[in-house]
């Protein structure tokens, strides 16, 4: 160590070795600094940056290599050689050119510590090669231990700086690099020139041809410190830039990962780079997609025909394949654009599966029915008349089959909809159970269901197949803990035999499953044309009916209703009748049930109930008009509204008028129904339940509806002299109706055998033909007197008669 110091302190002028060490710091930091740079630079431009590192670092060791060796005052008098001083230059730039390039491009673990080991041992070339460079007049001794010493530090202090400064991008680690590189040169440079011993010796010749040390120093400070000012300046500047690049690339690289598209650069077919986004559509990270052509992630040649041929301005949709092979359809665009100095084609993706599937949903419902995923009546429309143009092509024949539901209503009626439903779902499935492949099913509305068979042989093999389809459906069917026995009726019609035009054969269709309704229902019926006459004078019918309304062509009858223990008139129903000039007297039970199928109902509804108290103001105070009111005004109509608008416009009194109603109103909607009776009893109007005991649950209506009076219907009068069960039910509804305090009329009398098995019922009120046919307008006012007998006779028979249990046991 001695030996060192000597030579630093002793040997050396201080003032050179003072800007020596100034020069190689700067070039470390310069050489640190490019190096960094290179690693952090693209593949394509680190060979430059490499190479200028080299250069940097070797200029700088070799500047400081010869300022210092200037600075060493030797007695003997010393001279520089050109070729080995260049030689010496030349091994510098080269070898640190080689070990920077391995410490930054090697993938090896230890490359930067390895590559930074052959930096010092370019130093150490560079070193003994310039020592050998010098011209003097003396023997060079040396002493081994030293000269390892300072290869051994020189070396190990370059690895520290290769490690250092290719390890990060802290300011850190680019001054401990630089500190570690000066090291390693300084300790190199010291520890071999104080292994060196020069030994006079006048045998050896004067060196002639050498260059001076002076003009030596001044090229080598000037060169040295014009390059390290390079190096300094070219790394600060594109550090500078680096930065601002690095920048620029991170916004540029946030607002591709923020956007919703997925973007690709593809350069020669192949994808060069990414976004997060189209990664996470492709379920693929971006070390997969980076180099694989753009064509591999097609689903078929229409995508890849796609991608090659698509533009900015005329986006196209194409399918690609993801990671588990699962296709996905995407919106495309691509332009071409400089990337990185090299033209590119930059894609941009959205993901358009989603709206995909929600269209294909929407297409899917506008055509299907959404509880069984039958067709609908669209849907099915199309199907058909496609199925008639191929067989006008091929001449063939196509079978048309309606199927509908016999008494479904009362399903939905006793059990609620959602059975109902559930009902409907196993019918359908029954109903494909029992056709060919061939055939289209649709349910077009309700419990409603339709088939076309395309090409059929005949009309015997069509019959069969709807006969196997009413069977199915037919079989017992378990819903839930409900055991149902529902069944079907069908009507068949073929093309070109029975007609051509779609609407047509859709009308036969119809016709023929009406006429199976008719007949019985759960069965098949055939179109027959006759049936085509009856349903045009049905729809003549309906068109007549609308203008009778219209033109006030309806009138009202009149039945009187007349109490058992007096004979007194209590008031009147009121009953539409219809006289037509070309049909005469229509019944109605036709036009009424006309009404409510074309809902012609709720308009007639309203004349009656109108007409019904304007008649009624002019008659006795405590008479009452009677007002039978239809399932479909009752649901349909604001019943409550149209009671108190007929009141005001008439002036009749609301307790004079009584809404008459079926038991098949409540059943549906029973908080509805209770809501609109409330209402109606709000007004003062009297209500009255119709044909008591024909429906589902008429006692718990009784608790349940504030009802006035009860009609106890027809079927139960006639024949009562002789049917002691009727007697029984008849016996046991008067007596509730006494303890709810609820009046009761008895209808459908005729006859006096009838009205005596009633036995003496002096509260209750009488209505039938036993009393009266239905009166008209003109007949009210003399109805009393022309009925005063047979009412004098219908009290005298009540008043005489026993109660009805004495009159069974007699």
């Amino acid at each position: 160590m001695y030996r060192v110091y000597y030579c630093l302190t002793v040997e050396h002028d201080l003032g050179l070795v003072a800007v020596a060490a100034l020069l190689c710091a700067l070039s470390a930091l310069a050489a640190v600094s490019i190096v960094r740079r290179a690693k952090a630079a693209e593949a394509a431009r680190q060979p430059a940056w490499l190479l200028f590192a080299g250069f940097v670092t070797g200029t700088g060791i070799w500047g400081t290599h010869f300022v210092s060796m200037l600075a060493y005052e030797s007695a003997i008098p010393v001279s520089f050689g050109l070729f080995e001083t260049v030689t010496s230059f030349l091994l510098a730039v080269i070898i640190s050119s080689c070990g920077w390039a391995f410490a930054v491009r090697s993938d090896y673990r230890y490359a930067s510590a390895i590559g930074g080991g052959l930096v010092g041992g370019g130093v150490a070339a560079m070193h003994f090669v310039g020592v050998a460079a010098m011209r003097v007049g003396a023997s060079v001794v040396w002493d081994a231990g030293l000269v390892i010493a300072a290869l051994a530090l020189g070396v190990q202090f370059a690895a520290a700086a290769g490690a250092v400064a290719t390890g990060g991008t802290s300011r850190r680690g680019l001054f401990g690099g630089a500190a570690l590189l000066v090291g390693g040169v300084v300790s190199l440079h010291f520890l071999s020139m104080s292994a060196m011993e020069l030994v006079p010796d006048f045998s050896v010749p004067a060196q002639d041809g050498g260059l001076s040390p002076k003009l030596l120093a001044i090229t080598i400070a000037l060169g040295a410190v014009f390059v390290v000012s390079i190096g300094l300046a070219a790394a600060a500047i594109d550090q500078h830039l680096g930065l601002r690049r690095a920048a620029e690339g991170h916004r540029i690289r946030a607002l591709a990962e923020a956007t919703f598209e997925g973007i690709a650069v593809v350069r020669d077919g192949l994808m060069h780079d990414m976004n997060g986004r189209f990664c996470e559509m492709l379920k693929l990270e971006r070390g997969d997609l980076v180099g694989m052509p753009v064509a591999k992630l097609a689903l078929d040649a229409e995508a890849i025909e796609v991608l090659q041929n698509v533009r900015e301005t005329d986006p196209m949709t194409c399918r690609l394949r993801c990671r588990d092979g699962a296709p996905i359809t995407v919106q495309v665009r691509a332009r071409e654009m400089d990337f990185d100095g090299l033209t590119a084609r930059i894609f941009a993706f959205r993901d358009v599966s989603s709206e995909e599937r929600a269209r294909a949903r929407m297409v899917h419902l506008a055509h299907h029915d959404t509880l069984t995923g039958l067709p609908n009546r669209l849907k099915f429309r199309e199907a058909f008349e496609a199925e008639l143009r191929n067989a006008w092509d091929d001449d063939t024949q196509v079978a048309l089959m309606f199927f509908d539901l016999d008494r479904f209503k009362e399903v939905n009626d006793v059990h609620g909809h959602a059975v109902g439903d559930r009902l409907l779902v196993a019918v359908s499935e029954r109903l494909l159970d029992a056709l060919p492949r061939n055939a289209v099913a649709a349910r077009l509305s309700g419990d409603e269901f339709a088939v076309v068979l395309p090409d059929v042989e005949n009309r015997e093999d069509v019959l069969l197949t709807a006969q196997r389809v009413v069977n199915n459906v037919g079989s017992p069917l378990t819903i839930g803990q409900l055991h149902l026995k529902v069944s079907a009726s069908g009507g068949v019609t073929m093309f070109p035999m029975d007609g051509e035009d779609p609407d047509r054969l859709m009308n036969q269709a119809d016709l023929a499953l009406y006429r199976a309704k008719g007949q019985g229902r759960n069965q098949v019926c055939d179109f027959d044309p006759k049936l085509g006459l009856m349903m045009q004078e049905r729809r003549m019918l309906e068109a007549d009916l609308a203008l009778a309304i219209d033109d006030d062509l309806l009138t009202l009858n009149f039945q009187p209703q007349v109490r058992l223990g007096d004979g007194r008139v209590s008031g009147f129903e009121a009953l539409v009748r219809w006289h037509d000039e070309r049909r005469g007297n229509v019944p109605p039970s036709e036009f009424v049930q006309i009404a409510e199928e074309t809902g012609l109902i709720l308009k007639m509804g309203e004349w009656v109930l109108e007409t019904a108290c304007r008649e009624a103001v002019n008659w006795p105070d405590e008479r009452r008009i009677a007002v039978n009111v239809s399932p479909a005004q009752f649901k349909q109509g604001n019943l409550v509204y149209s009671v108190q608008r007929a009141l005001a416009k008439s002036g009749l009194a609301p307790q004079r008028l009584e809404i008459e109603i079926t038991e098949g109103v409540l059943i549906d909607d029973e908080a509805r129904a209770l809501k609109v009776l409330r209402g109606l009893k709000d007004l003062g109007v009297g209500l009255a339940i119709d044909d008591f005991g024909t429906g589902y649950s008429s006692l718990s209506y009784l608790r349940a509806f504030p009802f006035d009076k009860i009609k106890i219907d027809r079927s139960f009068m006639t024949g009562l002299q002789n049917d002691p069960e009727a007697q029984i039910i008849v016996r046991a509804t008067i007596d509730l109706a006494r303890e709810l305090n609820i009046n009761v009329v008895v209808e459908g009398i005729e006859e006096f055998d009838e009205l005596g098995a009633l036995g003496f019922q002096p509260d209750l009120v009488l209505q039938g033909y036993l009393l009266s046919r239905p009166l008209t307008r003109g007949q009210i006012a003399g109805f009393d007197e022309a009925s005063k007998a047979v009412r004098a006779e219908i009290a005298t028979l009540v008043g005489s008669a026993k109660p009805l249990r004495q009159y069974r046991a007699g």
